[in-house]
């Protein structure tokens, strides 16, 4: 049996006790008082007297709001302590989602320079056909394309430098 079940069935038992002890004395001032009073004089009085009875339902019906009352407030405290703990858990799972977004963000970055040298390793790896094919028949397209490589390579170089000095 979990905490909450039996907390509720306390709550219960002493709502029904206080039901049953109402209950009692109603029925034992119906079959007691006419017993002791036959006389009409004396049921006048008994009228009167019903003002002590209805008292003591008064008495029961603010005890039965104090013990409200005090399992309101129980409540109440339950319910903050569960607030609290939400409260913890929300910002415990607001932190993992700002984590996961900035691996994203470095993940989609990744993404981008990888993109970038694959584009250039492609230039490179073509002027480097160019100028095996142009190497014995033209020396200027032959020089133009070892330029062209050169320089793709240095911006390989260049990104892969800004790439180690980003994970530092």
């Amino acid at each position: 049996m979990n905490e909450n079940t039996k907390s509720e069935k306390d709550k219960l038992n002493g709502l029904y006790v206080l039901l049953v002890i109402v209950v009692l004395i109603w029925i034992a001032s119906v079959f007691v008082i006419p017993y002791f009073l036959s006389d009409l004089d004396k049921r006048a009085l008994l009228g009167d007297s019903f003002g002590t009875i209805n008292s003591l339902f008064s008495g029961l019906a603010f005890a039965g709001i104090i013990y409200t009352i005090l399992l309101q407030r129980k409540e109440l405290a339950l319910q903050r302590q569960e607030l609290k703990e939400t409260r913890l858990e929300l910002e415990r799972s607001a932190n993992a989602q700002e984590k996961s977004e900035r691996q994203q963000r470095r993940q989609s970055e990744n993404l981008k320079i990888t993109a970038k040298l694959n584009a250039l390793s492609t230039l490179v790896s073509y002027y480097s056909n160019v100028e095996t094919k142009t190497k014995n028949f033209d020396g200027a397209k032959y020089r133009e394309a070892q330029n062209e490589q050169e320089k793709y390579i240095a911006r390989i170089k260049e990104l892969l430098n800004r790439k180690e000095g980003y994970n530092d």
